[in-house]
């Protein structure tokens, strides 16, 4: 951690006053296409010009680390992530297996060593490794999260080593989450990156099994705000579910939902479907083509309000399965297994 507090301090004093971060190397846009820098949340922090070579060169001041990324004016290439800090950031190549190469000062030369660990074990998870289960492989890998998490708790590749990787193995004992925030330094503790882990675990608390479900209001396609509680209560059983038009998942679920209103609607049940859609009219066409007669609302009209945050939804499809006591009673059940506890509950 001293040399890293030594780099940065020593970078910041040879700029006497001027740019103290620069940013070169080739970056994968036509020669005259601008680029930009840009926060986690698309606020630009420098711009230039692709030069002839389809070299990139950007300086500019940070006062605080940071993780950015590189980009077009339309966000469709591929982002170049880096760790914004002082010194001499160089973009080494693209590398198919995890991006853009970006080494040069201490934040992103550890980046870059995690990045080749981590390749390393997914190439023993395609191969194989002679000697070692699938238990020891990923045995190993938490060991890494573990080790590069400890060695960096007073920075923000700390955190995002933390947010990325070592969070899914405790995202669900909120205790465990809070104890290893706990050990990083407070600055980094305010860090977004950790706020949004915190938030994730505390809906991941909130959304288990047994607990009473969260309410939240969408939109239908006809602009009509209709509220998760308007069909939940006495003798209603509902299924909150989470979709989108694009998964694939999602789409070979349809059958099996519609197959279980159609036979347990009579007696009480009900879908209250939130898609994750941003084409709207792909949305609705999909709605009336697939014969989705249940209710259907959409994230987008939502007024950028966020439910999946409610429910610590990562992945679609997910699912929740409401009593009419307003408990959570099972989640994601998939194919007939959502028929199977539907018969279950409403002999």
């Amino acid at each position: 951690m001293k040399n890293l507090l030594t780099a940065a301090l020593a970078a910041l004093l040879c700029s006497c006053g001027g740019a103290n971060y620069t940013i070169t190397g080739r970056y994968e846009l036509p020669p005259g296409d601008s680029v930009y820098l840009l926060a986690s949340d698309n606020t630009v922090l420098a711009a230039g010009v692709v030069n002839a070579d389809t070299t990139v060169s950007l300086q500019g001041t940070v006062t605080t680390p940071d993780l950015v990324f590189l980009a077009n004016a339309k966000r469709t290439n591929h982002p170049a992530w880096l760790f914004l800090e002082p010194g001499k950031i160089r973009i080494e190549k693209y590398d198919p297996a995890f991006g853009y190469v970006v080494c040069g000062t201490p934040l992103n030369d550890r980046k870059k060593a995690f990045d080749e660990a981590m390749y390393a074990f997914g190439d023993k998870l395609r191969k194989g490794s002679p000697g070692q289960s699938l238990q020891a492989i990923l045995a190993e890998m938490n060991a890494l999260y573990t080790r590069t998490v400890d060695a960096n708790l007073d920075n923000v590749f700390g955190a995002w080593v933390f947010n990325s990787y070592e969070f899914q193995n405790i995202k669900d004992n909120p205790e465990k989450v809070k104890a290893r925030l706990a050990q990083f330094t407070p600055g980094i503790q305010a860090h977004p990156m950790l706020k949004k882990s915190q938030d994730a675990s505390q809906a991941t608390a909130r959304s288990a099994v047994g607990q009473p479900y969260t309410d939240f209001s969408c939109k239908n396609a006809a602009g009509e705000t209709i509220a998760l509680s308007s069909l939940t209560g006495p003798g209603r059983w509902v299924l909150l579910d989470f979709w989108a038009t694009w998964c694939t998942p999602c789409m070979n679920e349809v059958p099996h939902l519609k197959k279980a209103y159609e036979t347990f609607h009579a007696k009480g049940f009900e879908i209250y479907g939130v898609s994750l859609d941003t084409d709207l009219t792909r949305w609705e066409n999909t709605i009336g083509e697939q014969g989705m007669n249940w209710i259907n609302v959409a994230q987008k009209k939502g007024g950028g309000f966020d439910p999946t945050a409610l429910y610590a939804v990562s992945s679609i499809p997910a699912n929740f399965l409401i009593s009419p006591e307003g408990k959570i009673v099972a989640k994601n059940l998939r194919g007939e297994h959502l028929e199977e506890k539907l018969a279950e509950v409403l002999k």
